[in-house]
């Protein structure tokens, strides 16, 4: 079965199971090119191309409190995370968490004190690829 991890290098944490009600969650990955530009004092522009970098889409349904207090740390975190998704690839990444949200799930069923969440995480440098 494949799996999910994300964490400081060396301390990775294997994320939960993917579990949803209704639709399946998606996981986007996208890619952005990292440029540079310059105008020149004749007002011409010189370009710089540096690789390209992911940016992945990461949403989890059904969490439990310890889950998302897991995540939340995980967001507190003022460095550089690894991440692999074995569902796609068997490669490391060195990747930022740009943003996070959380919001309370299933409010309708008492005491069931579920969580949905989701987070952006940027590739820093492609050359860190393992």
């Amino acid at each position: 079965m494949p799996n999910v991890y994300l964490g400081p290098s060396g301390s990775e944490t294997k994320l939960p199971r993917l579990t949803w009600l209704g639709s399946p969650p998606s996981w986007p990955v996208s890619t952005a090119k990292n440029v540079e530009e310059a105008t020149m004092s004749d007002g011409s522009i010189k370009v710089a191309f540096f690789g390209t970098l992911k940016v992945f889409q990461i949403s989890y349904g059904y969490l439990d409190e310890t889950w998302l207090e897991a995540f939340k740390a995980l967001n507190e975190l003022k460095q550089i995370l690894r991440f692999k998704n074995e569902y796609e690839e068997n490669v490391w990444y060195h990747v930022l968490m740009s943003e996070f949200s959380h919001e309370p799930e299933k409010m309708d069923i008492r005491q069931l004190e579920r969580y949905k969440i989701s987070m952006t995480l940027k590739e820093t440098d492609s050359s860190l690829r393992t």
